[in-house]
This record gives structure tokens, sequence and C-alpha cells, in this order.
């Protein structure tokens, strides 16, 4: 076997661990502006930020979204507005639901988070060459989207693709 074969081989391995480390290091990343962020966790600041981004959300729905446990988000949402950051109302249309909505102070926040996280993705952006910046721009746009669908479609346990013979 010649090395082409080699690499050709081992690149599903190298992309996998390349990815994993790209998204280590870049919640590491965002853990150290969440530090920054005038709220009490980073917990709380991705709430802010799921909210700002997406809209009002049913304790249920953020649940899901974000992947935590409900008693644990529910606390948190309920420090939350206690800090005046978001109100736990009545859902409309289903009075089993609580519906959270970030208030003005809430949505101040979400900016501020939002502008310093939009300015921590310049300066990593900034440290690639000049030419290559445009062209990574395209390329994570078509990861995310790749991300995205593959979300769309995976389940917990699917078959890892078979190798080229």
């Amino acid at each position: 076997m010649n090395v082409a074969q080699d690499n050709e081989k081992d690149a599903p391995l190298q992309t996998g661990d390349l990815l994993r480390t790209i998204t280590r290091l870049f919640t590491e990343l965002q853990t150290l502006s969440f530090a920054c962020c005038d709220v009490q966790s980073a917990t709380q600041c991705t709430i802010l930020t799921t909210l700002s981004r997406e809209g009002d959300q049913t304790l249920t729905a953020l649940t899901r979204r974000l992947n935590l446990d409900k008693a644990w988000l529910s606390r948190t949402t309920d420090q939350m507005a206690e800090d005046g950051l978001l109100v736990k109302a009545p859902h409309p249309n289903d009075r089993r639901a609580l519906l959270l909505h970030l208030t003005d102070a809430g949505t101040q926040a979400a900016h501020a988070l939002d502008t310093q996280l939009n300015a921590q993705a310049q300066r990593v952006l900034d440290r690639l060459p000049a030419r290559d910046r445009a062209q990574t721009v395209r390329l994570l746009e078509h990861l995310r989207a790749a991300l995205d669908a593959e979300l769309q479609t995976e389940t917990c346990c699917a078959p890892a693709p078979s190798a080229p013979q």
C-alpha cells in the first residue's frame, strides 16, 4: 500500500479528530467569554443567546434544544427571572406550559454577549492568512449546513460508514 492510499484510508479518522478538536477549542474560547458575561453561569449565557436568537420558548422546548435537565434548567431560569433577565409566564395556548421571554435587561445582556462573541470570532478569523479568510467563511457556511442536515437525519447509534476496499 502506498502513502496516498494510507492517507485516504485514515482521512475519516483525521477529519473526525480535527472536528472534535476544533469544537473543543471553540467551546473553551466561548467558555472564557461566558466568564465575562454579566450573568452567573455559562448556562445562563446559553439561555440568553438562545432566546435572543430563536425567540420565546417553553421550558420544555428549551430543555430539548439545549439538551439540559429540565429541573436544572427550571432552577436556572428561576434565578434569571429573579435577576430580571427573563419572565416565566403561562403559555397562552397551553396552561400547563411556561413561556420564557427575555426582558429588556435580558435582551441587552444577550446583545452584549453576542457582540463579544462576534468580536472573538473575528479575532480568530484575523489569525488566518488574509488570502484564506473568505474561503474559510464559505467553507464554515457549508459545514454548518452539513452539520444541520446530519442532525436532521442522525440516529443515536448510526453505523459507521464502511471503509473503501
